[in-house]
């Protein structure tokens, strides 16, 4: 186990960390030391999602949640003000793709592919709320695609009923079955660029 603390200098202009246990230092976008006697080691992105406190805290009470007092952040800012710099990065092994979260948020969902993944990128204008699935169940060998009815979510080829929170079939043939959480990284455009540089960006168009 390793205990990371803000490092204070900047490479390639985003945040750099430091570990207690060996001084090595961390880029944070990349997840992996980049100088130190832990250099080449990479830290495992783990899935997660950005949704309002109430809705989270609605399904799960006992959460320990942190309160950080600084408007400035990322993650605090206004929906309105995420729009014109904010990215959902996502990678599945050596491939990697970027949804602006305006594209993503003006529709609801986004059905795409991360290399040969099927996935299925959620984001919601009013609260802020992102979340990215593997569209494809455990066990099955079809990808399922997603449209907007309303608030709820439907998939094409069952005609299943799902929530955008948990990934999990609230009504239809599938119901009780869960998408798989995918890991996702926010952040500005222009960093997940300088890190990424082999990035995919979405086009709402559907040109290449």
């Amino acid at each position: 186990m390793l205990t990371l603390g803000n490092q204070g200098a900047l490479f390639m202009r985003a945040m750099t960390w430091w570990d207690h246990e060996t001084g090595s230092i961390w880029s944070q976008p990349w997840g992996a030391a980049i100088d130190g006697e832990l250099k080449g080691t990479r830290l495992d992105l783990i899935p997660a999602a950005i949704e309002p406190l109430q809705s989270w805290t609605g399904r799960q009470g006992d959460s320990l949640v942190l309160i950080v007092d600084d408007s400035s952040h990322l993650g605090l800012l206004e929906p309105a003000k995420m729009i014109d710099f904010f990215v959902i990065g996502v990678t599945l092994g050596d491939a990697a793709s970027a949804y602006r979260y305006a594209d993503v948020a003006s529709v609801g969902i986004v059905n795409d592919r991360v290399g040969n993944q099927p996935v299925a990128v959620f984001a919601e204008a009013e609260t802020g709320q992102v979340n990215v699935f593997l569209a494809r169940l455990p066990g099955e060998d079809f990808a399922l695609t997603f449209h907007r009815r309303g608030r709820r979510f439907v998939d094409e080829q069952t005609g299943s009923t799902w929530s955008q929170f948990t990934g999990k079939a609230t009504a239809g043939p599938l119901e009780g079955r869960r998408l798989e959480r995918l890991a996702f990284v926010s952040s500005y455009d222009w960093a997940w660029e300088d890190f990424f540089p082999h990035s995919r960006l979405y086009d709402p168009s559907g040109q290449p």
